[in-house]
């Protein structure tokens, strides 16, 4: 089988993660309130199964090259939110180098750009297409991973 799961990080950020799952703890103490125990059980049981979804939901780029689809979108819990697109065939796999720009503030409000470089993998199709596949910083790790990817995908 020629499949690639490539994970590009968490759908949501860690924020939005806890104060969603401090807002159904508070829904949850609150329906025992309101309900009667057996659909205040009910209800928690219902409200904790969206939990692990919101808290492990990941950013993912699947490709079957057996079926020539590509999945670029969300998977949460074994669950794919999104639709696979076809793709008549693979143009090439390239590598941009991106410069990028970090301000740093201190307590005595003193500013500190940091400039660095990262390098990121696209996937171009033949019909024009672009997927984002992964950044790294490191030039030769980025490259070492697209040579496994154009390997099993069996691009030059």
């Amino acid at each position: 089988m020629k499949i690639i799961r490539i994970s590009k990080g968490k759908a949501v950020n860690l924020p939005i993660r806890f104060l969603g799952a401090l807002l159904m703890v508070v829904i949850t103490v609150k329906l025992v309130d309101w309900l009667p125990e057996p659909w205040s059980i009910v209800s928690a049981i219902a409200i904790a199964t969206f939990l692990p979804a919101l808290w492990f939901a990941t950013n993912v780029i699947i490709i079957d090259a057996e079926k020539k689809t590509i999945y670029d979108g969300i998977w949460t819990m074994g669950r794919k939110l999104s639709k696979p697109v076809k793709y008549e065939a693979i143009e090439k796999i390239f590598i941009n180098k991106v410069k990028t720009k970090q301000t740093m503030y201190s307590l005595s409000n003193k500013q500190n750009i940091i400039a660095n470089h990262e390098y990121r993998a696209y996937l171009k199709l033949v019909s024009g297409e672009k997927f984002f596949l992964l950044s790294h910083p490191l030039e030769e790790r980025i490259e070492e991973k697209v040579t496994k990817i154009k390997k099993k995908l069996d691009i030059n």
